[in-house]
């Protein structure tokens, strides 16, 4: 491979792994299991809001990790909030207050983790093949990230 290619190739790959605010590529392999395959960054028109989505393909199978962010317009957590579905855990230390729950649909399992640091709500969905256990604890501590980059 000549220089230069190498050169594109590597600038490529590193600002694929840092567009993210919250999490970087070789982060979200480790949540994923295997390396990231596709990843998509939707920025708000206005502000730091986002939304990061990574994406691992193995074979016939999927693995996803969804981060998202929002500004509240008045501190109505509750709005976001239901986005997580009964039963619901509560889950302390992790921003201001934070929810996880399992979500079935499509024959997928995913867990997910929303959560507030001050006026900024935030969702972390992570859907594998995994156990519904592990995949809530990695959802949990992409949320511990989270909630301390926005603090």
């Amino acid at each position: 491979m000549r220089p230069c290619a190498l050169l594109l190739v590597l600038g490529g790959f590193c600002a694929f792994a840092e567009n993210c605010p919250w999490l970087n590529a070789a982060t979200a392999a480790g949540v994923l299991g295997g390396p990231v395959t596709g990843a998509t960054v939707r920025r708000a028109k206005a502000g730091d809001d986002a939304s990061c989505d990574f994406i691992r393909h193995a074979g016939s199978q999927t693995f996803e990790l969804r981060i998202e962010t929002e500004t509240m317009p008045s501190p109505d957590f509750q709005s976001f909030a239901a986005r997580c579905h009964p039963p619901v855990e509560r889950l302390k230390a992790i921003g201001n207050e934070a929810l996880a729950c399992g979500d079935e649909s499509g024959g997928r399992h995913a867990e997910q983790v929303v959560g507030r640091v001050r006026d900024r709500a935030f969702l972390v969905r992570i859907s594998t093949a995994g156990q519904p256990a592990a995949l809530r604890e990695k959802a949990r501590k992409i949320a511990e990230q989270v909630a301390g980059i926005l603090f």
